[in-house]
C-alpha cells in the first residue's frame, strides 16, 4: 500500500526487531539517504537499531548518520576506533586527522577537549614511530647497556619517557617532556624510577650533586633503597634537610651505617638516641657509638 511510515510505526509498536529491520531495509533501499534519516530521526527505536546494525555492517552509513544528526563526538569516536584498528602508521595518522577535523567547528567543551586529546595522540604516535625507526633500525645502533628492540607505539607519554630514559636516550625523553608540557615534578619522578629500573647508579649519583630536587630528596632515597643499593641510597640522606634527626638516623640504620647514624645523633647531642643506636649496633660500630656517647656532655638527653 506504500504506507511506509505507518508500516514502520506498526513494526515498532509490535516490539519485533526482525519486523522493524525488515521495514528499515525496505526504506533504506527505497529512499534517498537524507530522506531515510529524516524518517528514523523522529523514531528513537529505529535510530538505535540502525546505529547498532551499522556499527558492525556499514560504518559509512553510521558516519553519515552522525553527520546528519550533528553528533560530532560520536562521529569522532568512530573514526578514532578505526584509527586504532589500522596497521600502518600513515593510515592511523589519516584517521586521527579526520577524527580531529570532525570536531573543528564545535564549541562544546567536551568536543574541544577531545580534539586536543586526539591531536596530542597523533603527535605522540609520530614521535613513537620516529623513535622506533631511529633506535631499532640500523642507522642508530642501540647504546651499550640498553634494551634492544624496545617498542614505544601504544605507550602513554609518561611511559614513553620512562622507556627512553631506561634505555639511556635522555635527549629524546626531554623532547617528549617539552612537546607535552610535562611538569618538572612528574618528569623527575619518571626519571628517578627509570634510572633505578635500569640500575643507572652513576646517573643517580650525578643527580645528587644538584642543589635542589623538584620532588625533594626522600623519594630518591626510598626508590634506591628499595632497589637494594644502600651505598647510593646513603648519598641522599644528608640532602634530606627537612627531616627530623630521628628520621635521618633511621635512614642511616636502614643502610646499615650505624656509625653514621651515631654521628647524626651526636651532632644533635641526643644521648637517648645515641644509646638506642649503640644497642642496635654490633662489633666496631658499637664501640665507635660508645665513644661518641662518652664525648657527649653529661646532662644532655
Amino acid at each position: 500500500m506504500k504506507e511506509d511510515n505507518i508500516a514502520l510505526d506498526k513494526a515498532i509498536e509490535s516490539g519485533d526487531t526482525d519486523l522493524i529491520f525488515h521495514v528499515l531495509l525496505h526504506l533504506r533501499k527505497k529512499l534517498p539517504l537524507a530522506s531515510f534519516f529524516r524518517v528514523i530521526n523522529s523514531r528513537p527505536v529505529a535510530t538505535a537499531l540502525v546505529e547498532s546494525s551499522a556499527w558492525d555492517q556499514d560504518r559509512e552509513l553510521l558516519k553519515d548518520l552522525y553527520y546528519q544528526d550533528d553528533r560530532r563526538l560520536d562521529g569522532s569516536n568512530l573514526l578514532l576506533s578505526e584509527a586504532i584498528a589500522q596497521e600502518s602508521h600513515p593510515a592511523q595518522q589519516d584517521k586521527l586527522k579526520l577524527a580531529s577535523k570532525y570536531l573543528q567547528d564545535s564549541r562544546d567543551s567536551a568536543a574541544v577537549f577531545q580534539r586536543q586529546a586526539i591531536d596530542d595522540a597523533a603527535k605522540l604516535l609520530r614521535l613513537q614511530h620516529q623513535f622506533e625507526t631511529d633506535l631499532n633500525g640500523p642507522r642508530d645502533p642501540t647504546p651499550a647497556g640498553s634494551l634492544p628492540g624496545q617498542t614505544y607505539i601504544g605507550l602513554s607519554a609518561n611511559e614513553t619517557i620512562f622507556q627512553l630514559i631506561r634505555q639511556g636516550h635522555y635527549k629524546r625523553a626531554q623532547k617528549v617532556q617539552s612537546e607535552f608540557k610535562i611538569n618538572d615534578k612528574t618528569y623527575t619522578y619518571i626519571r628517578l624510577r627509570a634510572l633505578v629500573a635500569a640500575r643507572h647508579w652513576n646517573e643517580l649519583e650525578e643527580f645528587a650533586k644538584q642543589k635542589k630536587s623538584p620532588i625533594s630528596w626522600e623519594p630518591f632515597f626510598n626508590e634506591v633503597l628499595g632497589a637494594g643499593n644502600t651505598r647510593v641510597a646513603s648519598v641522599f640522606i644528608p640532602k634530606c634537610t627537612t627531616l627530623t634527626v630521628p628520621e635521618r638516623v633511621d635512614m642511616w640504620i636502614k643502610c646499615g651505617l650505624m656509625v653514621k647514624a651515631g654521628e647524626e645523633a651526636f651532632k644533635a647531642k641526643d644521648r637517648e638516641l645515641l644509646q638506642e643506636i649503640r644497642d642496635k649496633a654490633g662489633g666496631s660500630a658499637a664501640v665507635e657509638v660508645e665513644r661518641l656517647l662518652g664525648m657527649l656532655p653529661q646532662g644532655k638527653r
